[in-house]
């Protein structure tokens, strides 16, 4: 396929390595690694019409405890196309590409073919997602019929889990041929080279929980899983990255990072010393769009345990790279694995090439950048005389 020119639409700055988790930076680094050129059409930010929309959602909480899931409601979608199709009128490209772009697109008039790139459905995450849950009823109403625009809209809807995908299919189902999955890639720079050969276990066995959230991300459920190792007299600890472990767990096997940065060289070198150190990632989430502190730990040949939900499984594949557990499993289920790799080590080396191998395959940007050229390409989006 041809090197193309990509309007790129995101809500968000693209070159804001924190925005969208690093996924925006790290896919127009990909697509200009291949030779394509980009063609940043945002940040979108229409005032003042989004302070009034966040204004009307604090009240609403306040007053109602409901949310107005304002990112997905008409009124912002109908001023993002306005502010889409204006930034377009001097850009000559070939495809447009909207990455969380579901009410970007929704009501975008644009002669350009549209490829939109979720980790998630409006359809399969109402009520799942912590941000999709107590709507106002004619809020989520506007959500539910503006991804049924999105997708009539798109020529090529890509999401990057199954369960996405599937979500999206049956909500419409005269789209399904053009609704692909194509995982993300891992938020890692650079990529690191495979890991070096390392026995195991070792005299202490490290796991590594990398979250922003205690609760949400499971971090009781680790706790536990740390307690119940050293029940069975497996002496390990467990390295926390990324939020703040509760004063209550007051354990000197618990090592607390907090937040670290990967913006700062310091933090990021931390980070990235605990991915090469770590045994085991564990990461008992309790909702997961997709999951890609699993890829950077696959990266790292890391066997990683966690929950059958959401994206997860587009990742982890189970008894081959690592575990997937019962969402409601609590400590013992996810110790009891650890331990029966504890007395198996060829099965963790096997387990540790395993997750490379996939990572190498599957969870890159310039993986996905292939991908999604691929499809575009087969379907004929881009016309040879563009």
């Amino acid at each position: 396929m041809r090197l193309l020119t990509i309007a790129y639409v995101s809500v968000d700055d693209p070159a804001d390595k924190r925005a969208w988790s690093g996924i925006h930076f790290h896919l127009v680094e990909a697509l200009e690694r291949a030779g394509h050129r980009v063609i940043a059409i945002g940040p979108l930010r229409p005032q003042p019409l989004l302070f009034l929309c966040r204004l009307l959602n604090q009240f609403s909480l306040r007053l109602l405890g409901k949310r107005f899931h304002y990112r997905d409601s008409v009124p912002m979608a109908k001023a993002y196309a306005r502010a889409i199709e204006r930034r377009l009128k001097d850009v000559e490209a070939d495809i447009l590409l909207a990455p969380a772009g579901l009410s970007a697109i929704a009501r975008l008039r644009t002669r350009l073919p549209i490829v939109h790139f979720n980790d998630r459905s409006v359809h399969g995450a109402l009520d799942y997602h912590a941000v999709l849950r107590d709507l106002l009823p004619w809020s989520r109403r506007q959500s539910l019929a503006l991804e049924l625009d999105a997708l009539a809209n798109a020529q090529l809807t890509i999401y990057t889990s199954e369960w996405a995908a599937a979500a999206a299919r049956k909500a419409l189902p005269a789209r399904a041929q053009d609704i692909v999955v194509i995982p993300m890639g891992a938020n890692l720079d650079p990529v690191p080279p495979p890991p070096p050969p390392r026995g195991f276990p070792p005299d202490t066995l490290t796991l590594l929980f990398i979250g922003v959230d205690w609760v949400n991300k499971g971090g009781p459920v680790a706790y536990d899983t740390l307690k119940d190792l050293k029940r069975r007299n497996i002496r390990a600890r467990l390295v926390v990255c990324g939020c703040t472990v509760p004063a209550e767990v007051n354990d000197p096997d618990v090592v607390r990072e907090g937040f670290l940065d990967k913006r700062d060289p310091r933090q990021h070198a931390r980070l990235l010393e605990h991915l090469r150190t770590a045994d085991i990632f564990i990461l008992p989430t309790r909702f997961e769009a997709f999951g890609i502190a699993f890829c950077e730990a696959a990266a790292y040949g890391i066997p990683a345990l966690g929950p059958r939900t959401g994206g997860v499984p587009t990742i982890i594949d189970d008894g081959v790279t690592g575990f997937l557990l019962d969402p409601e499993a609590g400590g013992a289920a996810y110790a009891l694995r650890i331990e029966e790799l504890v007395h198996d080590p060829e099965r963790w080396q096997r387990m540790r090439a395993a997750a490379r191998a996939r990572f190498e395959r599957h969870f890159t940007w310039d993986a996905f950048v292939a991908a999604a050229m691929d499809q575009v390409a087969a379907r004929g989006l881009v016309k040879r005389s563009r």
